[in-house]
């Protein structure tokens, strides 16, 4: 019975309202920022040292520069090889933010494309346009701000650089507009059974509706925390059940198609544009009613991709294109069973 009860609180939880979200997040019209800082310095470091430097930020139509600390983030665009130019954090000085757009922020992510050129900045959009799909379906998902990013290098070695980025909301933000709390986890992930049925389904609909395969919502990765590219909110953060996962990165989805992006080894797929559903056998139940979820917004997803004024024509063709795929799976029970509900991954 007790076990019963945290379930219907869960689900009362994830059904209730949101509460009204921080001003940075409120809307998506792109906003215009400039940077300056050490850059030269920051990705000469970045590989080895994630460690802060002294910046500032500047917002468009704002008089005030903005102090903060800047630092390199991630893991595999950080470390890979694969980028010059790393993810970035971004640590503001709180008080100085009152009665602006950044009110009530602390730290943030910055999105920003890791090589030179349009190709690169494309995939930053398609990335971008990832979470704002998922926010379609679910509020509890990341809610991201275009940027129209300017980085200023206070070395004096490069010159102003400027491209389209994308900022994400702090998870704790998420957690607290949805009545939720953050799991802290460490190495030590969740059993299937500890998850809310309807929410893991959402999650695990949505990687397959972009062809992700880089996230797991019980485990870490060999050496980090649980659980890898996704957050577990809860009622209670001492009592790991009925949790949500809140699923980000996206940038080795089949979506974005990052020529960099490979399928993990331990899976039989070989390219990322191919689907593979990981869902979960035991909310096979729960799955039927997430897809109509999915069907009934068909049109506002489709609306995500289609007036993004940032994506270009033919990554606008191709991106509807893919999404056509899904549905088309989603509106044939045959593929549904054979690509879905019977193609699950047990789960204890």
């Amino acid at each position: 019975m007790k076990m019963l009860a945290v379930a219907l609180a869960a689900l009362s939880a994830l059904a209730t309202p949101a509460r009204a979200q921080t001003r940075l997040f409120s809307d998506n019209t792109p906003i215009a920022i400039s940077i300056s800082a050490p850059m030269t310095t920051l990705i000469h470091r970045a590989i080895r040292s994630t460690d802060p430097f002294p910046g500032s930020l500047t917002l468009e139509g704002e008089a005030n520069a903005f102090p903060l600390q800047i630092s390199a983030r991630g893991m595999s665009r950080r470390v890979g090889g694969i980028c010059s130019f790393p993810p970035i954090k971004l640590d503001f000085q709180t008080p100085t933010l009152a009665g602006t757009l950044l009110e009530g922020q602390g730290g943030l992510k910055l999105v920003d494309p890791c090589q030179p050129g349009q190709s690169y900045e494309q995939l930053v959009v398609l990335e971008y346009l990832a979470y704002r799909l998922y926010n379609v379906i679910t509020p509890v998902s990341y809610r991201v701000r275009a940027v129209r990013v300017t980085f200023h290098d206070s070395d004096g070695h490069r010159g102003d650089d400027t491209h389209f980025g994308y900022l994400i909301e702090d998870v704790h933000d998420v957690a607290h507009r949805n009545h939720l709390h953050e799991l802290h986890l460490g190495s030590n992930g969740l059993s299937a059974a500890q998850l809310d049925g309807t929410a893991a389904s959402r999650e695990a609909l949505f990687e397959y509706m972009i062809s992700n395969l880089d996230w797991d919502p019980l485990s870490a990765q060999q050496g980090g925390t649980c659980c890898h590219n996704s957050k577990l909110l809860a009622l209670d953060a001492n009592a790991p059940s009925a949790a949500a996962p809140v699923p980000y990165d996206f940038d080795y989805s089949g979506l974005v198609n990052a020529p960099y992006a490979v399928p993990p080894e331990r899976l039989p797929v070989y390219n990322v544009r191919t689907r593979y559903f990981r869902g979960y056998c035991r909310f096979n139940p729960e799955l039927a009613g997430v897809i109509s979820e999915y069907q009934a917004h068909k049109a506002d997803l489709f609306a995500v991709i289609d007036n993004e004024p940032a994506l270009i024509e033919s990554r606008k063709r191709d991106a509807h294109a893919y999404l056509q795929q899904f549905f088309d799976i989603l509106d044939n029970p045959a593929a549904v069973q054979s690509n879905l509900s019977g193609h699950c991954r047990a789960g204890h």
